[in-house]
Parts: C-alpha cells; structure tokens; sequence
C-alpha cells in the first residue's frame, strides 16, 4: 500500500513533465482540421422579389405660378415647399420658366433653399436655367421674388409667370447586398456559385460585383461559378445593376459556397 502511495506523485511528476517537453520541444497538441466542422455546403439568400432599374431621365418636382411684385410699400411673394428623393443620384436641376408679363422695373428672383439661382429681367416667353444639384435637401424650400421698383414709387415691381423644378437623374442605379464569412469558412472554401433568377425588361445586360470586382456580366437566369479570391473575411458586398431602359425583375439571388 505504501508502495502504491508513493508512486501516484512520481506519475503526476512524470506526466507534466513530458507535457512541458512537448511544449518546448514543439510538440503541441493535436490540431483537428477546422474542415469538420463545416457542413459540404452554405446557401446564403441575397434578396428575393427586387427590381433592378437603370435610372435616366427627368423628374418634375416643383410647380409655382401665378404674380409677384414689390414696390417701396408692398410686397407679395411667392413661396412652395417641395420634396426629393434619391439625392445621390440627381445630376442636375433645372428651371423651365414661362414668362407672361412684366413692367420691368427690377429684377425677377428664383431661390432654392436660400440659394439664388436665377436674377434677371427675362423677356415673355419660356426659358430655362439650370442649376447645382449640390443645393437639394430632401426637403426644400422654393422662393419667387421681385425686386423693389426703386425710385419708381408710384408702381411695384411686377412678374406673371408659371414654371417648374425638375431634377435629371443619371447613372446606374445598383441594388446591394452584404453577407458575412468567418475565417473558417473563407479558409476552407474552394467553390462558390451564383444563381440569379428572374425576367428582363429591355436590352441591357445585368453587371454582378463582388467586393467591386466584376464576377458577371450577362442575362438572367445566372447559373455560374466564381472565382473564391474575391470572398473575404467579414462582410462581402454583392452589387446588381444594369444599363439604359433595362428593368430585371429578379425573383430570387444567392451565393453558394462549397467547402471540401
């Protein structure tokens, strides 16, 4: 019984021993493959029953008429609220103005969020004038003013007018998409697949990046594997668009990771 006492400590000595060996020596422990852990495949879902829109053209946004005037005792302006979206995507504003009378005795005055965009003294008829699209808010206030007749006092100022603001829209609108991969899955994945089904509306062809690299370029239905150096560890972005007068009615769009 002794002798068995005795031994239980040289055994413990023993065993951490050969474990700070290990250690030292570099023999570690046993490293199982992180591939065990991953099932042979993931489908990640991108989006379903989205549109795909190349966006061109003008919008009318604002409409204002009517008769403004100033004079050195009165004033009557002009004032309209109106609202815009996409900002990111407008490429300029314009004025389309019809003028129908005025005396002439100062300046006509068009402001946009207290910007002046327009002072002059038109002559009757229709013009436009074109503005930066830098000064839209979401939200914006439109202003029609004359200016005072001066020394003229017996008389204001007067304008007779109708016009409209438009906005012009310009570029690929693009439809995003952001999933996530750990370091596992980016490690062990050797094929990836794209399946981007749907119906097509005009001509132009659909353009598929990933993290801003190029992966395809074609029409629906998409059935096509790409390259994994383009995934990364985090959130990837998968970015749809397509070109002039084109709509994609996309049913449904995801990735397929293959690990092995």
């Amino acid at each position: 019984m002794p002798q068995t006492e005795s031994f239980v400590p040289i055994f413990i000595v023993a065993v951490l021993s050969l474990i700070v060996l290990l250690v030292v020596f570099g023999g570690g422990f046993i490293a199982y493959s992180p591939l065990g852990r991953l099932p042979p495949s993931k489908t990640i879902i991108l989006g379903n029953d989205f549109t795909v829109t190349y966006t061109l053209g003008e919008e009318t946004v604002a409409e204002l008429g009517g008769e403004v005037s100033r004079g050195i005792f009165s004033a009557a302006d002009k004032r309209f609220e109106f609202d815009v979206s996409n900002l990111g995507d407008i490429s300029e504003g314009l004025i389309k103005l019809r003028l129908w009378n005025s005396n002439y005795y100062g300046n006509l005055l068009i402001i946009i969020n207290d910007e002046i965009v327009y002072r002059g003294a038109p002559e009757i008829g229709d013009h436009s004038i074109s503005f930066d699209a830098s000064i839209l808010n979401n939200r914006n206030i439109l202003e029609v003013k004359s200016e005072t007749s001066g020394w003229r006092i017996w008389a204001p100022t007067i304008y007779i007018f109708d016009l409209s603001v438009d906005v012009s829209y310009a570029g690929r609108k693009t439809q995003s998409f952001g999933f996530d991969l750990t370091n596992l899955e980016t490690v062990n994945v050797n094929r990836a697949r794209l399946l981007v089904f749907g119906t097509r509306e005009g001509t132009g062809k659909l353009t598929v990046k990933l993290n801003n690299q190029e992966i395809y370029e074609g029409y629906t239905a998409i059935y096509t594997d790409f390259s994994v150096d383009n995934l990364k560890v985090g959130t990837n972005t998968l970015d749809l668009s397509t070109e002039p007068n084109t709509r994609y009615n996309i049913s449904s769009a995801e990735v397929v990771l293959f690990f092995g």
